[in-house]
């Protein structure tokens, strides 16, 4: 289960990466904002129903192409598969994953955004650490 709440909060951090490159500072620094996001009960159960339906989505999809590619990556020959077999068929309980995730995603966004917010109270001392390391860094040739 940690298997796919691991991703999805991985991914909630990464999609706000290229507004963190810009020079000029926004009014509303970004990570604070991301916490707010992250902790947001109505941005929680948004992301848990969208990943309940994407991992729905996924049990019901057929594995044969899937370990077809695989084996060929490998440069192996893949063995015979029902070309209707799903993730689902082959492991009896994994309807339950859905239910998991929906009910473990909130938790998880709840800790990112509290992570987010710590990060977000540490930027100024983070740059002003770099500004010393690049000051006390010896000069290129």
């Amino acid at each position: 289960m940690r298997i796919f709440v691991l991703p999805a909060a991985l991914a909630a951090f990464a999609l706000p990466v290229p507004a963190l490159a810009q020079d000029a500072a926004p009014a509303t620094p970004p990570l604070a904002e991301l916490a707010d996001q992250m902790r947001d009960p109505a941005s929680q159960r948004e992301m848990a129903l969208m990943l309940q339906a994407m991992t729905e989505v996924l049990l019901d999809m057929p594995i044969a192409p899937l370990a077809q590619a695989a084996a060929e990556m490998a440069g192996e020959k893949a063995e015979a598969i029902d070309p209707d077999t799903t993730l689902r068929s082959m492991a009896p309980d994994a309807g339950r994953v859905s239910e998991e995730v929906a009910r473990n995603v909130p938790r998880a966004m709840q800790a990112a955004g509290a992570m987010a917010e710590g990060v977000a109270a540490m930027t100024p001392m983070l740059r002003e650490m770099a500004r010393r390391m690049r000051e006390a860094m010896p000069a290129r040739d």
